[in-house]
């Protein structure tokens, strides 16, 4: 093995082929370059521990030390000189050159002063590379004090936020993200973000690829996106806890070696905490589970909720929860014994369950009251959800022994945080509002849960000898008016142009109201017709309200996102104009025939019969279920 690495550098041939035979026959690796940029190319393709140089070396514009010293600044450098060079080597030593050498050379000292150059060397790299590993010995230590904190907290999205923090000043990053796996660890789902890291719409879950899970099964920080960002899987044996990305490295364009090393350290003991309070909270779930069922007890679920607003306060996050009543529980409880009850309750609160996300939790306040919390979700998100459990429930509400058979009257409804209250009292007492609304809706008062849209529309219009007109209005037969009550629904008569006038002043309300989520269905004839009285339609293309035509003479194609003509061969949606209208704040609907110039039917703001007709409707047309 070579006692060093040299490069001499000389015009001259003869003086080239002295350090060759001089360094090679004494055990050093030479090799030699007659000008700067030679010499340059060498320094480029390998290290050495010594450069020899002449002083005059050509170098272009530049002195052949600085240019070496610019290359690398930590380079030794021997400067071989002639006596009239004395105070251009003195001068180069100045400027970072180890030592000069004059000509004519001695070997005896030459190979001495070399000798000497290459020990000191061997020495400040002896005490750098010492110097190196203690610094390194205490920053791993200081990392090991900042991981211990891990296993002090015992929150989910407290150690979620913490192990993230972390990762970020470490790394010197300035964004992270943290998933968690479900189903079977197919699909990850975002369960904290820090920083100036931005996640939009639909990336709150991803499904990753075959590579992509090979790499999270790997266990080991990986770099991606051309070292922009890098992934951290933490795994219990090869079961995947999370998957941590970091990004934004701060003051650079990508991450390196180390940075994996470190974040490799950190994700064990991030991996040791979070395997604890998923123990932990997996604990603490089935013993709060109320016995033989899969649902909650109050106090666990109260605590979660308290966790979840206090994160939804800080983040600016959504929250909904829903509140289900059985009306007629004292009734079963009469004439069904207590296991059969509670039987056919577990089946329904199963039910509930495999319609539920993950991250949904349910609870029993009272044999006949359960709450369903629903984070990251707005009242919108909260009418999907019931949507979700209704369907899920359908032929499923019935409590039967042997004999007989009876069924279950079940009652939901829900409130969001912020828009109904900012407390759990104050969320739960706005669910029961809208619950004692509900079990006064005429969708129920009337029976009409289980007819199609049409019947439904009928039994509301009765036939034409039902209305009598007079100059004050209309009135309708007895059959009719038990549909009615002073608030919310009601028979009219109108001009047929006033249902144009409607349809422009719900379209003013959803530019006014943009971000408010909501859904328009009108049923009519002429597609065309009802466009050219539409107005403000650059804004509702901007809104979050969907407005579809129904019905038609033929298709069409409207070169609109928000505003969409669907034609359906049917008579109905000319004869019966209709109106639909539900958002987040309020519903209202409206069904009419015409006689003359004149529309006379039924309108009402009923909130939960809207709410099912638009349902009755997608389902009878297969419709794109918006809700």
């Amino acid at each position: 093995m070579a006692k060093g690495r040299i490069l001499a550098i000389d015009n001259e041939q003869a003086s080239r082929t002295l350090y060759q035979e001089l360094l090679g026959t004494d055990g050093y690796y030479v090799r030699t370059a007659a000008n700067g940029r030679d010499a340059l190319e060498c320094l480029r393709r390998e290290e050495f521990d010594l450069v020899i140089t002449e002083l005059r070396v050509e170098a272009g514009r530049d002195v052949i030390t600085d240019l070496i010293k610019r290359f690398n600044p930590a380079q030794e450098v021997l400067v071989v000189t002639g006596q009239n060079d004395v105070a251009a080597a003195v001068e180069a030593m100045k400027r970072g050159v180890s030592e000069y050498i004059l000509k004519p050379i001695n070997p005896d000292e030459f190979l001495l002063l070399v000798n000497n150059l290459l020990f000191r060397q061997s020495q400040r790299i002896e005490h750098k590379k010492l110097l190196d590993e203690n610094i390194e010995y205490h920053l791993t230590l200081g990392y090991y004090q900042k991981c211990l904190g891990f296993l002090k907290v015992h929150d989910l999205d407290r150690l979620g936020d913490l192990v993230l923090d972390t990762l970020m000043e470490l790394l010197h990053a300035e964004g992270g993200i943290l998933w968690l796996p479900g189903y079977g660890g197919q699909q990850y789902r975002l369960r904290c973000r820090r920083g100036l890291v931005k996640v939009a719409v639909g990336e709150d879950a991803f499904i990753p690829s075959e590579a992509e899970r090979r790499l999270v099964h790997s266990g080991e920080a990986v770099l991606i996106e051309q070292g922009s960002a890098l992934w951290l899987p933490l795994l219990t044996g090869m079961d995947p806890l999370a998957l941590i990305r970091i990004e934004a490295p701060a003051g650079r364009d990508s991450f390196n070696r180390r940075d994996l090393k470190v974040a490799d350290m950190l994700g064990e003991f991030a991996a040791s905490a979070l395997n604890n309070v998923m123990l932990l909270r997996n604990l603490e779930q089935n013993t709060l589970r109320v016995p033989r069922g899969e649902a909650y007890k109050m106090t666990f679920f109260h605590d979660h909720v308290e966790k979840d607003l206090n994160k939804a306060r800080r983040y600016g996050r959504n929250l909904s929860f829903i509140k289900l009543t059985i009306d007629n529980f004292e009734e079963l409880a009469s004439l069904f014994r207590n296991r059969e009850l509670e039987e056919a309750m577990g089946r329904v609160v199963e039910t509930i369950n495999s319609a539920l996300r993950d991250a949904d939790i349910m609870a029993m306040s009272e044999p006949d009251e359960y709450y369903i919390l629903l984070p990251e979700t707005d009242y919108w998100g909260s009418l999907v959800a019931q949507k979700r459990i209704r369907k899920a429930l359908k032929g499923k509400l019935t409590v039967c022994d042997l004999k007989k058979s009876h069924n279950v009257n079940l009652f939901l409804r829900s409130a969001s945080f912020p828009t109904d209250g900012t407390t759990f009292e104050e969320l739960r007492l706005a669910a029961g509002q809208r619950l004692a609304r509900l079990k006064k809706s005429i969708y129920h008062r009337a029976g009409m849960s289980e007819a199609p849209f049409w019947n439904v529309v009928g039994r509301l219009l009765g036939a034409p000898g039902d209305y009598k007109l007079s100059e004050n209005g209309v009135k309708v037969a007895e059959g009719l008016a038990r549909h009615e009550d002073a608030l919310r629904c009601r028979y009219f008569r109108m001009p047929v142009g006033r249902l144009d006038e409607i349809m422009r002043s719900f379209c003013r309300e959803v530019v006014e109201s943009s971000r408010v989520r909501g859904i328009i269905y009108r049923g009519c004839g002429d597609f065309e017709r009802v466009r050219k009285n539409l107005r403000h339609i650059d804004g509702v293309e901007k809104s979050a309200t969907s407005f579809f035509l129904l019905g038609g003479q033929r298709r069409v194609h409207w070169d609109y996102q928000r505003i969409v003509p669907i034609y359906i061969d049917s008579d109905r949606f000319e004869k019966i104009p209709f109106l639909l209208y539900l958002n987040e704040d309020y519903a209202y609907a409206m069904f009419a025939r015409q006689r003359g110039d004149e529309l006379i039917g039924f309108h009402t703001s009923d909130f939960y019969f809207v709410e099912n007709m638009i349902t009755k409707l997608q389902e009878q047309y297969q419709l794109q279920a918006q809700i």
